[in-house]
């Protein structure tokens, strides 16, 4: 799910190597989002906020289920697949403003 903002991959990057991330782990990470260094609870949280941005008709009540059976509560649940959402769509207005050739 690689949407290649420029602006926002140089944000990410530097804010993430700045936690202690390697830039291994990041170029991981875009391949793969499974790949994610986090714990378990997490990484099914990231993968699944991508999962309801990109492919919001296949997420289905397994996958809320899945999430509540990990101790993430509804709010949780929104709050998470909101802001990719919005980090989404800001990349996507970002991009529309972007001087082009």
């Amino acid at each position: 799910m690689n949407e290649d903002y420029p602006y926002c991959k140089m944000f990410n990057t530097k804010m993430l190597l700045a936690k202690g991330y390697t830039q291994k782990q990041l170029d991981d990470v875009i391949a793969d989002i499974d790949l994610v260094p986090f714990d378990e609870k997490h990484q099914i949280l990231a993968a699944k906020s991508i999962k309801a941005i990109y492919e919001s008709k296949l997420f289905t009540k397994k996958d809320f289920e899945l999430l509540y059976n990990l101790g993430w509560t509804q709010k949780d649940v929104f709050d998470v697949i909101d802001h990719a959402g919005t980090i989404f769509r800001n990349g996507r207005i970002l991009t529309t403003y972007a001087i082009k050739d």
